[in-house]
């Protein structure tokens, strides 16, 4: 038997040991090879480590890895968020002129994306990996972040 998982609140058990971050988000794909391709053509990142089945992927100022895995061929069709499970990966930009920089680079490549869009978070725009991952570049406004009670610009997105 498991112990219930504490949540912080008083009353419900102890806090839990601080975290640092995410440490690397793992995809399944269909097409390796274009995986591969995308996150270090079109987003910068560095090949760090492949094999026949999977590749990891770093992008080092950032401190986010990535891995991509076709599981010895056996991933099929295109991403669906409308399953249980990942919706979207969202990537922080420093300000708005950096999203701007990024519009510029993925219009370049010939990667199609949605025209930045502002809410009440801040700013964002949308592309597709290959094999279909909806991947978000943000910028989140500083009155967003200080209403989280969170500093700076680089906190994730929406």
């Amino acid at each position: 038997m498991t112990a219930p998982a504490p949540t912080g609140r008083p009353g419900r058990g102890a806090t839990p040991p601080a975290l640092r971050g995410v440490s690397h988000v793992s995809l399944s794909v269909p097409d390796l090879a274009a995986a591969t391709d995308f996150w270090t053509t079109v987003l910068g990142f560095e090949l760090v480590d492949g094999a026949a089945d999977h590749a990891m992927v770093l992008h080092r100022a950032a401190r986010v890895a990535v891995i991509v895995a076709d599981h010895g061929g056996t991933v099929r069709g295109p991403f669906d968020e409308h399953h249980p499970g990942l919706d979207h990966v969202a990537l922080a930009v420093d300000d708005l002129a950096t999203l701007r920089a990024w519009e510029r680079r993925l219009a370049e490549r010939g990667v199609p994306y949605t025209p930045i869009t502002a809410s009440d978070a801040g700013h964002h725009l949308n592309l597709r990996a290959p094999g279909g991952l909806p991947v978000e570049l943000c910028v989140l406004d500083a009155a967003f972040l200080a209403a989280l009670g969170v500093d700076g610009p680089a906190a994730g997105g929406h």
